[in-house]
């Protein structure tokens, strides 16, 4: 096996939709014509009832600001570029892996075994999330994201059974003093009703409200990582590009995600990546 650099793009190829909800159609928007050469496409939701439904960074692997849930939290266009926040460089991260965590824990839809619930004990004390810059839970859910939402449909009761984290997994996050959460699913939240949909609201503000936040990453495409490097890593060097268009109150963000790491695990080669990947000075 080559000792070098593993590089994956764990970003989402779709949309993925939930909720009383439509799916998205991808479509000429500006087709192409006698007379007009140019064509250009685009992406609509389009409800059951032929209407249209707006789609947003929500639905796709993406970072929260503390806009999302905090009035007066920053938006994306405060935290771009601003290196008091790590998110703008190379993280060290702590990758868990949780497709094969105790049964009481598990849960299966289309033939995928994934975490449902992720709770503290699930992972490593405080004093080893403190040695990373972010930590990422893939609950194997990520290989139900990569499937598409086209036939993604709750149970009788309306309920979805996504991952979700606790908010003592978001505590212990905090404690550690990480920069960020990942999450191989398009929320953190836990479902509590269906008919109508609604979520929690507990873990978005115990992470997005500190004094130095800690951003949340959704929408991970953890699934890949195993196929296209043939062994699932415990560690990496984590890039997140958010998408930086109409970043003036923006709550979330598209954004672009790499995970690189070694076949060894070598944290000495992934300290020094870190170091060689992270300027001296930010620029806005």
């Amino acid at each position: 096996m080559s000792r070098g650099l593993i590089k994956c793009d764990l970003t989402l190829e779709h949309y993925f939709i939930y909720g009383p909800s439509a799916g998205v159609m991808t479509r000429p928007v500006l087709p192409r014509r006698e007379g007009q050469p140019i064509l250009m496409r685009g992406e609509v939701g389009i409800k059951e009832d032929g209407q249209l439904r707006p789609l947003v960074a929500h639905n796709t692997t993406h970072i929260d600001m503390p806009y999302h849930f905090l009035d007066d939290g920053m938006d994306l266009a405060a935290v771009l570029n601003n290196p008091a926040y790590r998110i703008n460089l190379p993280m060290l991260t702590l990758v868990l892996d949780l497709s094969e965590a105790p049964e009481a824990h598990m849960y299966e839809r289309y033939g995928v075994r994934y975490c449902r619930e992720v709770t503290a004990e699930l992972l490593p004390d405080v004093e080893t999330l403190r040695q990373y810059d972010a930590l990422m839970l893939l609950t194997g859910f990520g290989a139900i994201l990569d499937r598409g939402s086209d036939d993604f449909e709750p149970d009788a009761e309306g309920f979805y059974h996504l991952p979700s984290v606790t908010v003592e997994v978001a505590q212990k996050v905090v404690d550690a003093g990480m920069s960020l959460l990942a999450i191989d699913c398009t929320t953190v939240e836990k479902q509590t009703q269906g008919n109508p949909l609604r979520m929690t609201g507990d873990v978005h503000p115990i992470l997005l409200g500190q004094p130095s936040p800690v951003f949340i990453l959704e929408g991970v495409s953890g699934a890949r990582i195993e196929p296209q490097a043939g062994f699932m890593p415990s560690e990496g060097v984590l890039e997140v590009i958010p998408r930086r268009t109409n970043a003036g109150g923006a709550d979330a963000a598209h954004a672009r995600v790499f995970l690189n790491f070694y076949p060894e695990n070598n944290r000495e080669r992934l300290e020094q990546l870190v170091e060689m990947s992270t300027p001296e000075h930010l620029y806005g």
